[in-house]
């Protein structure tokens, strides 16, 4: 009997306590709910508008490419040697002519010096042979002549394989690879080093066809790049392909005068193309625009109210863009003032509208 009465009591006791949550909770939401912030229908709204006119547009294209060398070369050893001297190393500027390495001539020079002393003979046994007055044949007069030849063929020639062991920058650059080191046996044909010249810089861009007519050869155009975001290039456009590739794309070669190194190759340079449209459409400041990029809205404002309104964007540029459909020439819209703006709100628009 006294466990049934326990029971109760506790049982009693935990009903009270459920109610009392329940009340408590229930009286936190009516307070929250007098704490949420309602749009008033009646309050109006100060906005700033626009009418929809028709204009042609102006728009901007961007193309991104890569800057290139216009000067870089391999270079390589025209004779098989060893190296026996070495005057760079990567990342050396080097000026044109100036002596990149140098292959063992020991062994030539000694040939070079047997070849003249041939030829040297060769002149003075003619020269005998002119001076005698009797005794001397044809044939051998015809035998000095050809010995003489000879030699100095063979002097041109060693004098030749002397001056390729001298290994010459073909123009000024920066060494920018080294292939060999001091003591090794190079041969002829071998990469030895590569010199890149930055002085001037090729930017190459894939246009595609609808746009290549906008670009001449010897037109002056100005090059950015997000490494100097506030540094303008002038470009010269050497190149308009004429072939397009298997896109479309036609390929633009634009040449930018780089004297203080300040870019490098491999960087991205990009250049914005802006054309006016020949047909006036109705264009929308993107500062009217809200919703997502796919479906796009504006508030339309008719008797005093805001409307949203869907509408079909199509080309633009950094201020406008174009809507294909969904509004008319003559309308209002909203283009500020837009964070309390809602479906229904009356709105005001200043005067000076």
């Amino acid at each position: 009997m006294k466990a049934i009465i326990r029971y109760a009591i506790t049982g009693g006791i935990i009903v009270t306590l459920v109610v009392i949550i329940i009340v408590k909770l229930k009286g936190n939401q009516e307070e929250v709910k007098e704490k949420i912030y309602k749009k008033d229908p009646d309050q109006r709204v100060t906005i700033q508008a626009d009418t929809i006119k028709m204009a042609l547009m102006v728009q901007n294209t961007n193309f991104l490419g890569a800057f290139t060398p216009v000067r870089e070369v391999s270079i390589s050893s025209e004779t098989t040697g060893k190296v026996v001297a070495i005057n760079i190393k990567e990342g050396d500027a080097v000026s044109t002519a100036y002596v990149i390495a140098q292959l063992d001539t020991d062994l030539l020079k000694a040939q070079l010096a047997s070849a003249k002393a041939s030829y040297d003979n060769a002149v003075s046994t003619l020269q005998r042979y002119e001076g005698a007055a009797s005794g001397v044949t044809k044939l051998q007069m015809d035998n000095a002549r050809t010995q003489i030849m000879t030699s100095k063929a063979q002097v041109a020639q060693l004098e030749k394989q002397i001056s390729m062991c001298t290994i010459k920058a073909p123009f000024s650059g920066i060494i920018t690879a080294k292939n060999f080191e001091l003591g090794a046996v190079v041969a002829a044909g071998s990469q030895i080093a590569e010199l890149t010249n930055i002085d001037q810089l090729k930017l190459e861009i894939n246009v595609p066809e609808s746009n290549i007519a906008a670009f001449k050869k010897g037109q002056e155009i100005t090059v950015t790049t997000d490494v100097y975001p506030d540094k303008k290039f002038t470009g010269i456009v050497d190149m308009v392909g004429a072939k397009a590739d298997a896109s479309h794309n036609y390929t633009l070669k634009i040449l930018v005068n780089n004297s203080d190194h300040s870019l490098k190759a491999g960087m991205y340079g990009r250049i914005q193309l802006s054309e006016t449209g020949h047909t006036a459409v109705i264009t929308v400041p993107r500062s009217a625009l809200i919703g997502s990029s796919k479906e796009p809205e504006v508030f339309v404002i008719e008797n005093g109210v805001a409307h949203l309104r869907v509408i079909e964007n199509g080309a633009g540029n950094e201020t406008e863009v174009q809507a294909k459909s969904g509004l008319r020439e003559g309308e209002i819209i909203a283009t500020g003032g837009l964070v309390n703006l809602f479906e229904g709100a009356k709105v005001t628009i200043p005067t000076n509208h």
